[in-house]
């Protein structure tokens, strides 16, 4: 006797994501509130660097990876059949966004008083820091 699996499709929205939904959403608004007080506050970013580049950029890089990371958990419940896979949240780390400001962009913003300069030290920071793996188990 040969028993056939079905598996349902996963669900893509429950009732319970209405609060994963907003609580991410209030997330992503105060750390963009706050990457942009950084910005423009404490490097003097120009702001049409700020709102012409950084940000749409940070929208989009959140943009495409909450796609990515959805689109991996669902292939995720699919394989395996679990209800209770969740996508990885994606968006700015607030403790990473003040050592990056503060140790990293800061003292080269001051030295070179150019804050692009200090930005571009920051990409090249956080360029390299994207290679070392972090294993948090």
């Amino acid at each position: 006797m040969t028993s056939t699996t079905t598996t349902a499709k996963p669900a893509l929205w429950v009732p319970s994501d209405w609060n994963a939904f907003f609580g991410f959403g209030t997330n992503i608004l105060v750390n963009m509130l706050v990457l942009t007080g950084l910005l423009r506050f404490v490097l003097k970013m120009p702001d049409a660097i700020v709102f012409g580049r950084i940000l749409p950029a940070l929208g989009l890089m959140m943009c495409l990876s909450t796609f990515y990371y959805a689109w991996l958990a669902y292939r995720l419940a699919e394989k395996t059949g679990r209800t209770d896979v969740c996508a990885l949240p994606s968006g700015v780390s607030v403790p990473h966004m003040f050592v990056v400001t503060f140790v990293i962009m800061l003292p080269i913003t001051i030295k070179t008083g150019d804050p692009l300069k200090g930005w571009s030290a920051g990409l090249v920071w956080v360029f390299f820091q994207s290679f070392v793996p972090v294993n948090a188990q």
